[in-house]
């Protein structure tokens, strides 16, 4: 109980004291009534002392007495009732004022009760805050733990081909949705800036198609140019891009993120992630993303010098086309790209008609000059995945992926005019020689499943040709049809 209040609860305690004597020791001389008048206000200044409530009971307290008094002088007599009034008056009392310390104790106590509740809660939201942290940086762990991992194995490759598809692999693993859902469409564009040759390397969520028209989009719809300017870039709305506009991007695209693969401030490649609406590129972080890209961006520099010592070692000397050899190990990757991704690839075999006539005729230095002005012909115009092989001899081969066969009959036919128009000069001969091919063609899966069946296939097409009259295409007919 506080110290304001305990002057008014003594000098209560006193007058209902004095009151109660006087009452006891005056009883029947007017005693009684004065104890009554004396105790009356005592109950009242305990009361006020006890506080607001002790106010209100005091007072109840007081006009209960009164009553009890007046109805026990009434029944039993003066004296037994003040004996009675006096020890009710005296157990309520101390009723109320227990009751008052009670009262006062668990003020008390829930007075240091609220800063300790107030301190639980707070400790409890620090608590969620921490687990939510600890979450994060384990998962953080682990995507630093994937992206170590991914630069350590990009950095054991050495052939660009097994670089390209671990990067798939990566990729498609840093860009799938944490909730589960699908893929965006992605694809590594790769530029060789000597030759100012552009390529896919890697395409996930694109058709051959949309692959074939993108690849062309790099260079002839000013892509590259594009990504070059942009850089690093988040494109909220495509189609209010004007660098994007007559760009053949997938169908349906509503945004796309460009990220740079950088080495020594130049960029040897792109990410380019493609978004239809469903992934929600705009609400995601991407820090891992350009993290990765700088490994790929380390694997793909190697691999790709180590491609070009290797593309040294497979190049025939004279003509600069693959030699057989090499040939036939691209012709499995091929086909076994092809089988994955369900697309076409077809075969062009095609032979110098009569080119033993120009060694007998002209000599050997005129049929060299035919030979490499065969293959500068076949090298115009190719794809950054196509291939042209001198297989052997006079032979040579086209490898075409994404090609069906009516769309490698049509580069065959153009081959074909090209390389009747050409006039090749050579000191041994007074006059400019004419040169004429025969070609065959098929394709995989219409004609063969295989790397040996198609070649099969192919090469029974060009001696369709060569029976046929020579300078001509044919197709390959399946043993089906």
């Amino acid at each position: 109980m506080s110290a304001g209040k305990g002057v008014p609860t003594a000098a209560g305690l006193a007058l209902v004291a004095a009151g109660l004597g006087l009452s006891l020791t005056m009883a029947g001389r007017g005693g009684t009534d004065v104890g009554l008048f004396v105790t009356g206000p005592g109950i009242l200044f305990l009361g006020f002392g006890m506080g607001c409530n002790g106010v209100f009971w005091a007072a109840v307290l007081a006009a209960a007495a009164c009553a009890v008094f007046e109805w026990l002088r009434a029944w039993i007599g003066v004296e037994t009732a003040v004996s009675a009034l006096a020890l009710q008056t005296a157990g309520a009392l101390f009723t109320l004022y227990f009751t008052e310390q009670a009262i006062e104790e668990i003020r008390d106590f829930e007075a240091k009760r609220r800063p300790l509740a107030e301190e639980r809660d707070a400790l409890r939201v620090s608590m969620e805050d921490l687990r939510a942290r600890a979450q994060a940086a384990e998962r953080q762990g682990r995507e630093t733990d994937a992206l170590f991992h991914a630069g350590r194995e990009i950095s054991k490759l050495l052939s660009l081909a097994d670089t390209l598809e671990f990067s798939r692999e990566v990729l498609h693993d840093t860009l799938k949705p944490k909730d589960g859902g699908s893929v965006p469409a992605f694809v590594l564009a790769q530029v060789d800036l000597e030759n100012s040759v552009f390529s896919l390397g890697v395409a996930e969520g694109l058709d051959g198609a949309q692959v074939h028209a993108l690849e062309q989009g790099f260079e002839n719809n000013g892509f590259y140019q594009w990504l070059r300017q942009a850089g690093g870039a988040l494109v909220p709305s495509v189609a209010a891009e004007p660098g994007l506009k007559g760009v053949p991007l997938p169908p349906g695209v509503r945004s796309l993120l460009s990220v740079p693969l950088v080495i020594q401030d130049q960029a040897i490649a792109w990410v380019v992630v493609f978004d239809t609406g469903d992934f929600g590129l705009l609400e995601r972080d991407f820090s891992n993303l350009k993290i990765l890209c700088s490994q790929i961006a380390i694997g793909l520099e190697k691999a790709t010098l180590y491609d070009r010592l290797q593309r040294l070692s497979v190049t025939d000397g004279l003509t600069g086309l693959t030699v057989h050899r090499h040939f036939q190990s691209r012709l499995d990757e091929e086909l076994k790209r092809a089988e994955r991704y369900r697309e076409p690839l077809s075969l062009v075999m095609c032979d110098i008609d009569h080119f033993k006539n120009f060694n007998d005729t002209w000599g050997h230095l005129a049929g060299d000059a035919v030979l490499k002005a065969v293959a500068g012909v076949m090298k115009q115009d190719l794809g950054p995945s196509e291939m042209a092989v001198r297989y052997g001899g006079e032979e040579f081969v086209l490898v075409l992926p994404r090609h069906t066969k009516e769309q490698a009959l049509t580069r065959a036919e153009a081959l074909r005019r090209a390389v009747k128009a050409l006039r090749v000069a050579v000191e041994s001969s007074p006059k400019e020689l004419s040169v004429t091919i025969s070609l065959g063609v098929a394709a995989f899966p219409d004609d063969a499943m295989t790397k040996i069946g198609l070649i099969d296939m192919a090469d029974g097409a060009l001696y369709q040709s060569k029976k046929g009259g020579r300078d001509q295409v044919t197709a390959a007919k399946p043993a089906a049809a």
